[in-house]
């Protein structure tokens, strides 16, 4: 079975598949996937000629320019190949285990969750979120463009399968991931 994870930004995806993998669960995350791309300096070289970017201070620059819609869309061009291969690569190897957990972050805007087998919806307050993202060091005007590209919550909540809410502890959404896993 083939479960997509998503949720706003800050809405704690990352918190629960980090809990997924203690629980030996196989995940596969999006946003670690594509932060790897990143890290590897042949990788990043490439996907920044394709987007005519310098390598100095690429992540600040690549930010600015996702107000653009059109850059935006080339950027997506020449990073969900790389994505998706890498996750074709790291799929086959989990697939002796049920169920797969997949961080989505875009799953519903990029139509991605007739993918999946199950979705789950991590919904947080924009507040809360917003304040774990800047506690990341990650400024607000991101947290505002990437809240601003994604649908909103409620959207994404009536298309779930189930949904997470994680207002509070950390311990409290483990309480919550617990009580799901038992229901599906």
């Amino acid at each position: 079975m083939k479960v997509a994870i998503t949720g706003n930004i800050g809405s704690g995806k990352t918190e629960v598949i980090k809990f997924l993998i203690g629980l030996k669960f196989k995940c596969i995350s999006s946003d670690k996937i594509i932060a790897d791309l990143y890290k590897d300096s042949l990788t990043r070289k490439i996907i920044l000629h394709k987007l005519n970017i310098p390598n100095d201070d690429f992540k600040k620059k690549i930010i600015e320019r996702l107000l653009d819609n059109n850059f935006d869309r080339e950027l997506k061009k020449i990073i969900y190949p790389y994505l998706y291969a890498k996750k074709k690569t790291i799929a086959p190897k989990h697939q002796a285990w049920r169920p797969t957990f997949y961080e989505i972050p875009l799953l519903f805007e990029e139509k991605l969750s007739k993918d999946f087998d199950l979705t789950i919806f991590i919904k947080a307050d924009t507040s809360k979120r917003k304040k774990r993202v800047l506690a990341r060091g990650v400024e607000k005007q991101y947290f505002d463009l990437m809240n601003r590209k994604q649908l909103n919550q409620v959207q994404k909540e009536l298309l779930s399968d189930h949904t997470i809410t994680n207002n509070s502890s950390v311990l409290n959404l483990r309480l919550n991931i617990i009580k799901l896993l038992s229901k599906i």
